[in-house]
């Protein structure tokens, strides 16, 4: 092996082990940004559900971007706190958690149809269980107004960040091309959540 070859590879090790690293970097300060952002919109026990909320869906987001996983046990805990918060919001009581179950049920049959609808008629997968999973979630926490923007906000930021990396690369657009979407509705779940938080507070 050339001296040349020695730094090349020398020099990718370094990197691959900076890249862990400057990944742990850049979440821990997405997670501070996701708990002085919520705590500033509603500085009560809402307002620290709504960072537990984004802290999970930063976890997922990361998993799924590297491993098109969506953890159950994330999704789990999200979904559980968000029937907390409908019970903080509303007072107390089962009637509201209990809506909220029911809209996260709603939201994550529809994608599921959707997903069916697709894969039936192009005859492969559109959408993955996680991403329905996820929709469950954003029905947990979000009014019925409010959730289709969420959907919307990931495809068109999945979208962007496709079209980036097929420009960066120089490669074809192929309709076939893998995309983590979760990783996308995740983030947008929260964003969505802070911004009608925000809203209802004006």
């Amino acid at each position: 092996m050339t001296v040349e070859r020695v730094a090349r590879s020398t020099g990718a090790a370094a990197r691959a082990k900076a890249t862990p690293f400057a990944t742990r970097l850049a979440l821990a300060a997405a997670a501070a940004a996701v708990l002085a952002a919520s705590l500033t919109i509603s500085f009560d026990l809402r307002g620290a559900l709504g960072a537990a909320l984004g802290w999970l869906m930063l976890a997922i987001a990361h998993s799924d971007a590297r491993r098109y996983v969506v953890p159950d046990a994330l999704v789990a805990a999200a979904l559980a706190l968000g029937l907390v918060d409908a019970a903080v919001a509303s007072g107390g009581g089962l009637e509201a958690p209990a809506i909220a179950a029911a809209q996260g049920a709603l939201a994550a049959a529809a994608l599921l149809a959707i997903e069916l609808i697709y894969r039936r008629l192009r005859g492969r997968p559109g959408l993955g269980l996680g991403d329905v999973k996820l929709a469950g979630v954003a029905g947990a926490w979000l009014s019925a107004s409010s959730l289709p923007a969420a959907i919307e906000l990931a495809a068109l930021a999945a979208l962007l960040a496709y079209a980036a990396r097929q420009i960066r690369k120089r490669r074809q657009f192929r309709s076939r091309s893998r995309l983590p979407f979760a990783a996308f509705l995740a983030p947008s779940i929260w964003l969505v959540w802070l911004f009608e938080t925000w809203a209802r507070s004006l």
